[in-house]
């Protein structure tokens, strides 16, 4: 295994989580605004983390099935990531921003008043639960 980054792709931010070099240990890197320097600043860490795969958090309704964000997920992957396409995989991300929460209270956080960081966490979980499988 090598190294991975992982995505929760929000309207107004990204979360990006990356692992150590051997792909066994995830942790939270930034927070990124999903405004227009986004392709750019995606294109530096991408640049600088050098990962092997590339895991995108993919909603998904409570039945499982595929929903209006998922789409929108796609879109955003379509645009920004397409030179990276081979990279790219996805992972369930259903309720991750909940356990982000709830991780960020056991270190002593405060959610509601450091909400960036709770997109990095949730790609955190995206991570781990993809080096999981």
């Amino acid at each position: 295994m090598g190294k991975f980054i992982a995505l929760d792709i929000g309207e107004k931010r990204v979360g990006v989580a990356h692992s150590d070099d051997m792909g066994s240990f995830a942790f939270p890197l930034m927070t990124l605004n999903a405004d227009e320097n986004i392709g750019a600043e995606l294109d530096k860490v991408i640049h600088d983390e050098k990962p092997e795969k590339i895991v995108v958090g993919q909603p998904r309704n409570m039945d499982g099935t595929l929903g209006f964000q998922a789409e929108r997920v796609k879109e955003f992957v379509k645009k920004y990531l397409t030179s990276y396409d081979t990279l790219v995989d996805y992972e369930d991300e259903s309720v991750t921003s909940i356990e982000a929460e709830k991780l960020m209270k056991m270190e002593g956080k405060d959610p509601r008043k450091e909400k960036s960081l709770i997109d990095m966490y949730a790609a955190k979980i995206i991570l781990e639960s993809y080096l999981e499988r």
